[in-house]
């Protein structure tokens, strides 16, 4: 029993102190990867950078400004009430792209292949693939982000 505790007391620190995010450029494509294989947009959400969190602000904002004719014409195409499309917060954008799009992005092709290079400069990095497609992520505080930026 007092081997169990001794574990238990080495182990705690250790797995508070884990990492919340990706430590590298790598880590980050493949949480990436992950957020679209499984369509998990909180996980996607992030992966985001705060540029790109701000960029899909702006474009959601966009939504809350159209008139109502075309807001019913992406409620149809999106098949989501028109309501929830003026609305829209960044996780329900993601999830959105998700169930729309995932298989048509650039981004969702990319994460498909595996990485053959990464070309790191300052605080940014862009993640090479297999088929030439090339991701972007910049480093925010110790972790990498992906950088919508780029798209």
């Amino acid at each position: 029993m007092k081997s169990v505790w001794l574990l238990f007391l080495l182990a705690a620190p250790l797995v508070s102190c884990s990492p919340r995010a990706a430590l590298t450029p790598q880590a980050a494509f493949h949480g990436l990867r992950s957020a679209f294989r499984y369509s998990d947009a909180s996980s996607l959400e992030k992966q985001l950078s705060r540029e790109s969190v701000n960029r899909i602000r702006r474009m959601t904002a966009l939504f809350s400004r159209m008139d109502e004719r075309q807001l019913e014409s992406l409620s149809k195409k999106f098949g989501v009430p028109a309501a929830k499309l003026r609305s829209l917060s960044v996780r329900d954008y993601c999830a959105l792209s998700l169930a729309v799009g995932r298989d048509k992005s650039a981004i969702g092709a990319a994460t498909r292949y595996e990485i053959v290079g990464v070309h790191r400069k300052g605080r940014r990095a862009v993640v090479r693939v297999e088929n030439g497609m090339e991701l972007a992520f910049v480093k925010e505080g110790p972790y990498w982000k992906f950088d919508m930026d780029g798209l």
